[in-house]
């Protein structure tokens, strides 16, 4: 999984950010959470635990809702051709459909 990942980039609940964090610091992968509630402000920070080894590769950041404009501006910018996108029913509606928390695979063409 840790070939062609360079960075994992999230915006989930408290247990789901301490699960990835979780395999981020396994395999050495930087990870961005993203700290917000529904209304776009920033809501109280997850407890993350420290990795064994004392290293992190967790960074907690709670910015504003303007965050949208800039991930889909670093995707375009990057050229990404695929991405995925983790995503928790605390911060939006979600299709009754599928299971939360959930993750999507997108590619572009």
């Amino acid at each position: 999984m840790n070939q062609g990942i360079l960075a994992l980039v999230t915006s989930t609940g408290c247990p789901s950010a301490s699960a990835l964090q979780s395999l981020t610091d396994a395999m050495h992968i930087p990870h961005l959470y993203i700290q917000r509630n529904s209304e776009g402000s920033p809501r109280t920070a997850c407890q993350l635990n420290p990795s064994p080894g004392g290293q992190r590769y967790t960074l907690a950041a709670r910015p504003p809702v303007r965050l949208n404009d800039v991930m889909l501006t670093l995707v375009e910018e990057l050229r990404w051709q695929k991405f995925i996108v983790f995503y928790d029913i605390e911060y939006g509606k979600w299709p009754s459909a599928l299971p939360v928390p959930c993750w999507i695979e997108v590619f572009l063409e």
